[in-house]
């Protein structure tokens, strides 16, 4: 028992403190600048646009794209409406004279087919990747095509930032930990071992395309695909994509953050080779510590706990159990008060407890091989772009 907590202890503080430290000390590879220069000639690059029933936003997403600073000879907008009862598909055909095309399907069949559809369709040597509900300055497309003028650059992502993050605790709580992450990811990017990508806004060389599978997600899945074929995925941060936190609350975030963990899961394990430190070196480490070991916290967390309670004859390990319990407790105090309180003293236990359940139920699903349930965007009545 003491073996099992010292290790689960060493695990949990290498995945949130040493993994980060490792980053900032160059021991996972020094930072690799890109060598961007302007581009001889502009690419022609196709817009991809998954839409389901997104009439309360897609006009703005279209009008949007359209006010971008990348030359409208060079760029194509493909919207896919995925079985959408709602105007989505009256509102797209009426930008049909301004470049955007549409691909209507009757029924419900998913996003990563919506997508495999409109690649098949895209003229583009560049594709670009955006959700219906993000908006971004026009010089965003340009900054992100910047990159691709070094040949060693597969996928460029832009940084993510949600609208309303002050809006309740939830949000308050997950645009803290979205900085945490956008941290890790300029490390990562920096030092050419970025696996994963922000899902609102990325483009990627059409030549590394491979067709999406339905239980999987095109923001882990092509990535990693990317840095298979030995190209590198890049964090532009002067690209910002701006989205609307719909999952305000914790069921709903819960949900969402187990869809995704099931399918991202789902993902890795279809190529478990790139975890192979002895051929991939510090990508491998990368993914081990910022996504396995990660998604696996949970049963670290329960295996602490219960190895803790057969050692209580030291007082080291009372004081343990204590500052579990502890941290449990305000966990339990958040999830009673809910958005009553955003007290930072019981939202961030109650925070971190929430997105390790939903690590674990999403572990769980994807082992259990349970489909991760259907694309369906949560959106507002309307907003403004």
């Amino acid at each position: 028992m003491l073996i099992l907590f010292c290790i689960c202890a060493a695990v949990l503080l290498y995945v949130y403190f040493g993994y980060p430290a490792l980053l900032v000390s160059g021991l996972l590879g020094r930072r690799k600048p890109l060598a961007q220069s302007p581009l001889a000639a502009l690419p022609l690059i196709s817009v991809i646009v998954a839409a389901r029933n997104e009439e309360s936003v897609i006009e703005d997403k279209l009008r949007n794209l359209l006010a971008s600073a990348y030359p409208g000879d060079k760029m194509e907008i493909l919207v896919g409406s995925d079985g959408s009862s709602d105007r989505t598909d009256e509102i797209v055909r009426r930008f049909h004279g301004q470049g955007v095309g549409l691909l209507s399907f009757p029924e419900h069949i998913g996003k990563s087919a919506i997508q495999n559809g409109l690649v098949k369709l895209a003229s583009g040597l560049i594709l670009v990747f955006t959700d219906a509900d993000c908006f971004f300055p026009p010089e965003t497309l340009p900054l992100l095509i910047s990159n691709f003028s070094d040949p060693r650059a597969g996928l460029v992502t832009a940084r993510p930032l949600y609208e309303n993050e002050t809006e309740t605790a939830v949000t308050r709580n997950e645009g803290l930990y979205l900085r945490y992450e956008s941290f890790l990811r300029s490390e990562e990017s920096a030092r050419g071992i970025l696996a994963m990508a922000s899902g609102s806004l990325f483009a990627m060389r059409r030549s590394l395309w491979l067709p999406l599978a339905p239980d999987q997600g095109d923001d882990f899945a092509l990535p990693l695909a990317v840095a298979s074929a030995g190209f590198r995925n890049v964090l532009e941060p002067r690209a910002v994509a701006v989205t609307l936190l719909e999952q305000k609350q914790p069921d709903s975030m819960r949900r969402l953050k187990s869809r995704i963990i099931a399918k991202d899961l789902r993902g890795l394990l279809s190529r478990a080779a790139l975890l192979n430190p002895f051929r991939h070196g510090a990508l491998a480490a990368g993914l081990w510590s910022h996504k396995l070991l990660r998604w696996l916290v949970p049963f670290f967390l329960v295996a602490l706990f219960v190895s803790n309670l057969f050692l209580l004859d030291r007082a080291v390990f009372r004081a343990a159990i204590v500052l579990q319990v502890a941290f449990y407790a305000l966990a339990a105090l958040g999830a009673a008060v809910r958005n009553r309180s955003r007290f930072f003293l019981w939202s961030v236990p109650f925070s971190f407890c929430l997105v390790n359940l939903a690590a674990l139920v999403g572990a769980l699903q994807c082992l259990a091989r349970r489909p991760a349930g259907q694309w369906t965007p949560v959106r507002r009545p309307s907003r403004a772009a």
